[in-house]
């Protein structure tokens, strides 16, 4: 086999070029051109020829068939690179959080709308509309979005802009809808810090239910106050999650803004609550009052509604006291409880917290402070 092939220099295009002459098995006559073989080498063509005269038609072959291989490899990544190319030129914002949104498997509706909310805020800072091409989204760009959330928005809100659209940007990067990365992070040790939160005082709570103008706002305050639930989950409460004999209410339900029955908040939020004395006896009262067959306490039917809110609203006005969101009347229940000795542990539950950490973080400051002798019992020990 080494025999049936012949090596020879021959002029090309006035170049000096060096052949490769062989037969196969079944005497066919092929000729190969080693020119790049020989500048893969980096030789002149009498010192390709001194380098393959020793080697095998076997091994010159494999030697052309790499080379050849990488061309076409070399090929195909450039192809690939112009393809890249066009879709990163082509592609729209919105294009590319279409497909970031569809990865967010398990998600409810009402938490992909927040996301989408979310990223709308970051779009409208950032002077783009989601029409606009994704390769506008630049460092210049992220630098200007950075100094307009410090003074737009407070901290824990740009942590969480900032994460979404970190998030958002890498995965842009993984799919190739752009090269790189623009985003960078910049210390917010400097961002303005949330509004404490304002809960009612106690005789704030008793001047708004004995001014309720209808038994029925009364009796969702009360709830509100008195059980520290979301509003959504208040809202979806049905008469049999009442248990007056076993003076329970079963939270395993809410009613999101799309008007729609979905499960609670997360796992700790399906929970069962005191049935406290005011919620009990108003409860009563306000079933007294509907008819027989009614299945939800506080709507006819599940639909979108903010009648509460607006009234709430209206309330707080007439009786000249600081708007506040209805949500505050669940940061009330836990100050109101916790200020005036109630178990931590029963309070977080209460709320639906996944555990105590959450409960402090938010409300220890209105836990009083214990004057008392600590380890009293230990007292003369030795």
């Amino acid at each position: 086999m080494k025999n049936a092939f012949n090596l020879y220099k021959r002029d090309y295009k006035g170049e000096e070029t060096l052949y490769l002459n062989y037969y196969n098995k079944t005497n066919k006559r092929f000729r190969v051109s080693l020119r790049k073989a020989t500048d893969c080498l980096k030789m002149n063509t009498d010192e390709a020829l001194e380098f393959f005269k020793d080697k095998s038609l076997k091994e010159i072959l494999a030697f052309v068939n790499r080379l050849e291989a990488m061309k076409n490899a070399n090929k195909r990544v450039k192809n690939a690179e112009k393809q890249t190319h066009r879709i990163q030129s082509k592609i729209t914002i919105l294009q590319a959080l279409k497909r970031f949104l569809a990865l967010k498997i398990g998600l409810k509706q009402t938490s992909i709308n927040s996301l989408e909310n979310v990223f709308n805020s970051i779009f409208n800072v950032m002077g783009l509309k989601e029409s606009d091409k994704l390769k506008k989204i630049t460092q210049e760009r992220i630098s200007r979005y950075h100094e307009k959330t410090l003074k737009l928005y407070k901290k824990n809100t740009i942590h969480n802009l900032n994460a979404n659209l970190r998030s958002f940007l890498a995965f842009c990067e993984s799919e190739l809808f752009i090269n790189k990365n623009p985003y960078f992070s910049i210390t917010l040790k400097n961002a303005k810090e949330a509004k404490a939160i304002d809960p009612f005082t106690l005789e704030e709570v008793k001047t708004l239910l004995e001014n309720a103008p209808t038994l029925r706002l009364k009796a969702f305050l009360v709830v509100a106050f008195f059980t520290g639930m979301r509003t959504g989950e208040q809202l979806a409460l049905t008469w049999e999650d009442i248990d007056f004999n076993q003076k329970t209410i079963t939270i395993n339900k809410s009613l999101n803004e799309l008007g729609q029955i979905t499960s609670p908040k997360n796992k700790p939020s399906v929970r069962e609550v005191d049935l406290l004395e005011p919620v009990e006896k108003i409860l009563k009262e306000l079933q007294a009052s509907e008819p027989e067959n009614k299945k939800f306490v506080f709507i006819d039917m599940p639909k979108r509604s903010s009648v509460f809110q607006r009234h709430f609203k209206k309330l707080l006005k007439a009786l000249n006291l600081k708007d506040r969101k209805l949500y505050t009347t669940r940061h009330t229940f836990a100050s109101l409880m916790l200020s005036q000795g109630e178990e931590a542990m029963w309070v977080s539950k209460t709320l639906g917290h996944k555990d105590l950490n959450t409960t402090y973080k938010t409300y220890s400051h209105y836990i009083p402070k214990q004057d008392k002798e600590r380890a009293k019992f230990i007292k003369g020990i030795l």
